[in-house]
């Protein structure tokens, strides 16, 4: 009996034992992460911050199935929205995001700490943030990106009038070869409580009689991205990352008949 006790003693000190190595490894890659956006400290990591600070790298990006960087964003940060506009113009193909429910201008995009300029592009035609022309995140390939750093709070004290929303930093990479991938996807739809028109046809009195089916089915807008990057390092102290990528989207249509 003692012999038991004596080795379930062991075994508790050796698991104890383990579990402070294991604290102290965790704890040293926390502390290896360090965050600047939004400070001008170079000391400052996300636990220490007082203002939110969000960090996405490759893994989180890949996660969420997303392909463009504005879709990313709206899936992994809870303050970002990417309304989709529809009959706006120019709007429909260059979407403008919002951070905290402001106006898309408000928000300050960075790449590698320089300010990314806004496009040409001023939304109208009552579209989500009439009256502004906001940074299109979509033109920067995500294959590009190493990580993203969004501020989720104001910062017109540091960065001025067009950070009060947040801040939005993209980090590309810097490192040494190359990844080359290709995707595929489109929608499956079942509309519930729609029928299928299956034949359409004229009836002794002249009108129109429809046959209808099993409730809708649609599958289209196959989407196919095909992205690649390669890096190389120049000298001793430079670098140079490429970077490509290639979408084709194909139409949505869940228009329907009218019955009239």
């Amino acid at each position: 009996m003692h012999t038991k006790l004596t080795a379930l003693a062991f075994i508790v000190s050796s698991s104890t034992f383990q579990q402070a190595q294991a604290f102290e490894t965790n704890a040293a890659q926390d502390v290896e992460r360090i965050i600047v956006t939004g400070s001008r400290r170079n000391d400052r990591t996300v636990s220490e911050s007082t203002v939110p600070v969000d960090v996405i790298n490759v893994e989180d990006m890949s996660s969420t199935g997303q392909l463009e960087v504005s879709q990313i964003l709206s899936t992994l940060i809870p303050s970002f929205n990417f309304p989709h506009a529809a009959m706006s113009d120019g709007t429909d193909h260059s979407r403008p995001a919002v951070l905290r429910g402001l106006a898309p201008d408000h928000t300050l995009v960075l790449i590698n700490g320089k300010r990314r300029h806004s496009s040409a592009l001023l939304n109208l035609n009552g579209s989500v943030g009439r009256g502004s022309s906001a940074v299109d995140l979509n033109t920067i390939p995500t294959s590009a990106i190493k990580s993203i750093e969004v501020l989720r709070d104001g910062a017109a004290a540091q960065y001025g009038s067009d950070a009060i929303a947040g801040v939005i930093n993209i980090i590309l990479k810097d490192q040494t070869g190359g990844n080359v991938s290709i995707t595929y996807g489109q929608y499956e739809t079942q509309m519930a409580g729609a029928a299928q028109l299956t034949d359409v046809s004229v009836d002794a009195k002249g009108e129109l009689v429809f046959t209808t089916g099993a409730d809708r089915t649609m599958s289209d807008g196959g989407t196919t991205t095909i992205a690649a990057d390669w890096g190389t390092e120049i000298s001793d102290q430079g670098f140079i990352h490429l970077a490509l990528e290639s979408r084709n989207r194909q139409a949505t249509n869940r228009s329907g008949f009218d019955l009239r």
